[in-house]
């Protein structure tokens, strides 16, 4: 597998395996600027209620979910949407959303696909959407084509070449490796991190995601 030249340049990475799947890993120094992406004292008030309830859920399947214990607004990336428009995370305010960043190269991301696109036709509303953001940097006809062999056709394809959006996330402190699974609710507020694959279509990842969006509601 030929891994992008500028990826390899910022990052090491080794290969693991969590059952047939593994996920990369991205090693490497990564420290928390707070100062940088903290949010106002009480902008995640309404977020830690919702937190507080989801340690519960965080078991089999996504028992590796990191449900936060202080939830904080997440650093504002953006990404492209299907018709080459700019989406920044903001834009996304207001409902429960599930990010994931995934890249074509990244074997375990490719396994991952189905069970979000599995998710997102379960429970996929104005309420609750996947947001899959591809980082390929390179040939950006790849993340299409992987959408067409995979029968993907819940989600939508988001797009970052720069992968801007991934060093990012790792200078904050949250990637360590591909894929990546954050658990955003309706402020920008963080409510769980999984770095690595997980069966998002599973009984176990419904109960939970089910239970985030009844938990927002006022």
């Amino acid at each position: 597998m030929n891994l992008p030249a500028a990826f390899l340049r910022r990052c090491a990475s080794i290969t693991g395996t969590a059952g047939v799947l593994g996920f990369l890993y991205v090693s490497g120094l990564s420290g928390k600027e707070a100062a940088a992406y903290a949010a106002e004292p009480q902008a995640c008030k309404s977020s830690q209620k919702i937190a507080n309830t989801l340690e519960a859920f965080a078991k089999g399947d996504l028992a590796a979910l990191a449900i936060s214990k202080t939830p904080e607004a997440m650093p504002q990336i953006s990404f492209v949407g299907p018709e080459g428009v700019s989406a920044p995370l903001s834009s996304f305010r207001g409902k429960i959303i599930l990010l994931n960043l995934w890249a074509t190269w990244c074997v375990p991301c490719r396994g991952e696909m189905p069970q979000l696109d599995k998710l997102q036709s379960q429970l996929g509303s104005d309420k609750f959407q996947v947001v899959a953001v591809n980082i390929d940097t390179s040939r950006p006809e790849r993340p299409k084509a992987l959408f067409q062999e995979l029968g993907i056709k819940s989600l939508t394809l988001y797009t970052d070449p720069t992968a801007n959006s991934f060093y990012e996330l790792k200078q904050a402190g949250k990637a360590l490796g591909l894929p990546l699974s954050i658990l955003i609710d309706g402020e920008g507020c963080q409510l769980g991190l999984l770095n690595g694959p997980a069966a998002w279509g599973s009984p176990d990842a419904q109960a939970l995601i089910a239970h985030a969006i009844k938990a927002a509601q006022p």
